[in-house]
């Protein structure tokens, strides 16, 4: 598929995703409530999940990162 194709494809499923969060679409006659409301009781239940995911993704990255510094101070150190 040409870069054409596939960006005109990502926008309908954009669109789609969009409509299916709309009130009064046909989301609303499967059923028995909005997937707006849905949608915001997954929110509610994996918010704190991301955070602490997020959150150990970023100690971690910090935690390399310093590992990294140590590893090339001892390089350098060693060179002189």
């Amino acid at each position: 598929m040409g870069a054409a194709l596939k960006l005109i494809v990502g926008i309908i499923i954009f669109l789609l995703g969009v409509y299916w969060y709309l009130p009064n679409g046909y989301v609303n006659m499967f059923f028995s409530r909005s997937a707006f409301q849905a949608f915001l009781t997954v929110f509610e239940g994996l918010f704190g999940l991301v955070l602490i995911l997020f959150g150990l993704i970023i100690a971690w990255i910090e935690f390399e990162d310093i590992k990294w510094e140590r590893k090339e101070k001892k390089k350098t150190h060693s060179r002189k």
